[in-house]
């Protein structure tokens, strides 16, 4: 859902909702991010097709780039993963990289769970990257399962657990507690998502109640929140239910990342004095200082 990264200034940190007034000035420039979801873009040749329950999913690959896209009903494909065939392990696309700025609060997770599995990403990332952390993947649709498996490699495996379940159901009744959960679920637009696809059950102050009680003490939660007209309103139930939030940016894309933790938000000093440290430790698959200078 994004592309390249921006070395833009720092900015100072807001820890409440973004204003309403941004989400109208996005909604504004939702015209050139459906020209990159239309069916028309230049988005590789077409290897598998296949309807779900959930879903109308298409395969594409263009030369070294496989991705896994959703197709609306107006024809456009919103893509969902995009992997690099020959480095699997790092990561294409600029909102999978931002959700990574959640090291940023939590920089040592040993159990992560990422809601939303798409073509696995962010698993690949982190068994490459984080080896030791134990990954719960849950994803409701079993389609998107096996064509994660088949076209992708992602699978249960080792420290990789894939469930295929209703993530509100899952967050409902697990026992475990999460030291980083990662949100990324997106199905085809219907009267149960938003407009962009995110379920609705999973924007309620009482499911991100929940959510926050399945953290760990110091655990963390990333957003992607994709650009839409209640944008706003999403950042806004967040920074409820948590008592704050921030958000980074995830430029060329429109989408942002929002993270909350379990705890209050660290000091302002804490979080840039963590970035030298997690640049050497990921070997240049990150740039955290490119990260947290899109923080807003």
């Amino acid at each position: 859902m994004g592309t390249a990264k921006s070395n833009a200034p720092h900015q100072p940190r807001r820890r409440v909702a973004i204003p309403a007034l941004l989400a109208v000035v996005l909604f504004a420039a939702g015209a050139a991010l459906l020209v990159w979801w239309s069916s028309s873009s230049p988005l590789g040749t077409l290897e598998h097709e296949e309807t779900s329950e959930f879903s109308r999913i298409r395969i594409r690959r263009d030369g070294d780039i496989r991705a896994l896209t959703f197709v609306r009903d107006n024809g456009q494909e919103a893509v969902q993963s995009r992997l690099r065939l020959t480095a699997p392990h790092r990561l294409v696309s600029a909102y999978a990289r931002s959700m990574f700025a959640s090291y940023l609060y939590q920089p040592q997770p040993r159990r992560v769970l990422i809601v939303g599995l798409g073509g696995g990403a962010m698993v690949r990332f982190l068994t490459h990257h984080d080896p030791q952390v134990q990954i719960d993947a849950v994803e409701i649709d079993p389609v998107v399962v096996r064509l994660a498996d088949q076209y992708f490699g992602v699978r249960t495996s080792g420290n990789v657990v894939v469930h295929t379940a209703d993530a509100f159901r899952f967050i409902e009744t697990t026992s475990n507690r999460y030291d980083l959960i990662l949100m990324d679920a997106f199905l085809r637009p219907s009267d149960a998502t938003d407009t962009v696809g995110v379920p609705t059950r999973l924007k309620t102050l009482e499911f991100l109640g929940r959510l926050r009680q399945t953290l760990a003490p110091g655990g963390v939660v990333a957003f992607n929140i994709n650009q839409h007209d209640s944008m706003a309103d999403d950042v806004t139930a967040v920074a409820t239910a948590f008592g704050h939030a921030v958000v980074y940016r995830c430029p060329p894309a429109a989408n942002k990342v929002v993270i909350a933790t379990e705890g209050g938000l660290p000091a302002e000093d804490v979080v840039p004095a963590r970035v030298a440290a997690l640049d050497a430790r990921f070997g240049g698959a990150l740039s955290f200082s490119e990260l947290l200078a899109n923080r807003e």
